[in-house]
């Protein structure tokens, strides 16, 4: 809040200035017009107009030093709040980094002590498992600074959706199960859209590894694919605590997390953006909602069926 009054008072305290001495400027060509011209009409001479003049370019000079530092205030207050978000996000993601390699650590150094082979097979199990959560995490950084930058645009090819999702599906189901949470499938697609795999599977692996941040042990997340017109509907459901409605319009902006002001569950704020960034060049759409009657939020991801017009 300091920080902020640091940006807001020079710009506050300049426009006062600013505003004061163009409203003396005017009031005095204004003034000083007026006794000119009480004086040429005592001697019978027409007033001088200028100072109507004055009095135009006073003004005008007014509204455009207004607008001039407004929009500068304007400017910087974005600059800080960006900024702000990237220490935040600095912050987090070096929370985030810090808790699988300490776990990594923690667990190579069992394997050190005479374990049985049952013992030692969990070890290496769960090595394994913060090694692909730290990995996924490196990735989403490289792909949000790719994504930011524009250097490389997907290369789009035919996919048939039905097959990509059994088989993402089959291949994710032991993590998500293995966190304690039902895995519920339903696709219902015969649809071939316009994408990459390797983009599909950052979307859903993102949206999947924020349905599980939300998710308690024993709860479900639902899957569903279906054909809707031209489109392919992709809904990623959870049981948590939803999100709150006055944060649905951001979610998906670079360093946004969910729940930052009320101390919700931290994450890095790159998840979601990602997912919209490669929707976006997918040709389609992504969008979040809560439930009013229920916990939890669903993420509704469309695709252009290729060949059906929409």
């Amino acid at each position: 809040m300091a920080r902020a009054r640091t940006f807001v008072v020079p710009y506050v305290l300049s426009l006062v200035v600013v505003i004061a001495v163009l409203v003396m400027w005017i009031i005095y060509a204004v003034s000083s017009g007026s006794r000119l011209k009480e004086l040429a009409q005592r001697v019978g001479a027409s007033g001088p107009t200028w100072h109507w003049v004055i009095f135009g370019v006073g003004c005008g000079l007014l509204g455009l030093l207004i607008v001039f530092i407004t929009h500068q205030l304007a400017r910087s207050l974005a600059e800080y709040r960006y900024a702000r978000k990237q220490e935040e996000f600095v912050s987090s993601i070096t929370h985030e980094m810090k808790s699988p390699l300490a776990a990594i650590r923690l667990h190579a150094q069992t394997l050190e002590q005479d374990l049985t082979a049952a013992e030692r097979t969990e070890s290496v199990g769960y090595i394994l498992r913060e090694s692909d959560r730290l990995g996924r995490l490196i990735d989403n950084v490289l792909e949000s600074s790719r994504l930011v930058a524009k250097t490389q645009a997907l290369e789009l090819a035919p996919v048939d959706l039905a097959a990509f999702l059994t088989r993402f599906f089959g291949e994710i189901r032991p993590r998500i199960v293995g966190q304690g949470v039902e895995l519920d499938v339903e696709l219902a697609t015969t649809g071939t859209v316009e994408a990459t795999e390797d983009a599909l599977e950052r979307v859903l692996t993102n949206l999947i590894d924020n349905a599980l941040r939300y998710s308690a042990k024993g709860g479900r997340i639902r899957c569903r694919a279906s054909d809707l017109g031209g489109w392919v509907r992709i809904q990623v459901e959870d049981e948590g605590e939803g999100i709150p409605k006055s944060e649905l319009g951001r979610i998906f902006e670079r360093f946004y997390q969910i729940g930052r002001e009320s101390g919700g569950s931290p994450g890095t704020g790159l998840g979601l953006f990602i997912v919209s960034q490669l929707v976006g060049q997918m040709n389609g759409s992504v969008r979040a909602a809560s439930h009013d009657d229920r916990p939890g939020a669903v993420f509704v991801v469309e695709l252009p069926i290729i060949g059906v017009a929409t």
